[in-house]
């Protein structure tokens, strides 16, 4: 089937580890600015600073897998590799910033249906957006995706199809961003349904990119970044839009590159024996 990739069965302790304690970490911080969101727990306790740490927890939680679990000597090293894969086509570095090309896309089919605006007034503010950058480098974008896109990408592709591995690793990316919505941060303005279309989505647009640039962390890092700042130039009003042109896009992605490798390739860059991004 075009769905399921025939490759020698694989252990899933690995995965199902990563992915548990991924949620436990998360999930358990945010459990503390939920409880202060809702009165249960002091105001006065500044649980902010965390935020930066909680961010890395899907890396943290690739690394404790790698030395313990796995105790693959050398793991993590290789690992931290995909970060020095700069040499890739300058099209995927086109395609890592096409968030903000789409968010931009997006303000003006929102404003032609209903003659407003959605920029955000940080766009007119060049502090703000600097500080967004440097805030959405050291967290997010760097901190998730060495996890998601460095350690489970590759094994989920070991089991399943490109488009299939995409859309189990979206669920679980997107699920995982879940407690923010009650923890009094401000995502709580996002419309859930039109956020989830839009990681589902790029998702896919990510793992596309993985596979054609040898698993470079460089452009996954970069495209995160880019989600980042798009979601924050963007009006939350207007992310329906946004979301549904993105997944136009990832339906285009698909049927041009296939949903098997979501590459032309013959092989993807993956050891089937590690289940690590080849060199």
């Amino acid at each position: 089937m075009i769905w399921i990739m025939e490759t020698k069965r694989s252990n899933n302790k690995p995965l199902v580890i990563f992915f548990l304690l991924s949620y436990f970490l998360a999930w358990g911080l945010m459990g503390l600015f939920i409880a202060q969101n809702h009165g249960w727990v002091s105001p006065d306790i500044p649980f902010e600073p965390f935020l930066i740490l909680g961010s890395w927890f899907p890396n943290i939680a690739a690394f404790l897998v790698i030395a313990f679990v796995l105790k693959q000597k050398g793991g993590i090293r290789q690992l931290l590799k995909g970060w020095l894969k700069f040499k890739v086509p300058v099209f995927w570095y086109l395609v890592a910033i096409t968030p903000v090309v789409f968010a931009v896309l997006s303000m003006f089919i929102y404003k032609l249906l209903y003659g407003v605006n959605p920029v955000s007034e940080i766009v007119f503010d060049p502090m703000s957006m600097l500080a967004l950058l440097i805030i959405s480098t050291i967290t997010g974008a760097t901190g998730e995706e060495l996890g998601w896109r460095g350690f489970a990408l590759p094994r989920l592709q070991m089991k399943m199809s490109a488009l299939c591995a995409s859309l189990v690793l979206g669920v679980i990316w997107t699920m995982w961003h879940l407690p923010m919505w009650f923890a009094g941060l401000g995502y709580e303005k996002i419309p859930f349904a039109a956020y989830a279309i839009l990681v589902m989505s790029y998702t896919v647009i990510i793992t596309w990119a993985c596979n054609n640039s040898r698993g470079s962390m460089v452009i996954v890092t970069l495209f995160h970044l880019m989600m980042n700042v798009a979601m924050n130039i963007l009006e939350v009003q207007a992310f329906f839009v946004y979301a549904l042109l993105v997944l136009v896009i990832t339906v285009l992605v698909v049927s041009l590159y296939g949903p098997s490798k979501l590459s032309k390739a013959a092989e993807l860059p993956i050891d089937k024996d590690t289940g690590e991004w080849v060199n």
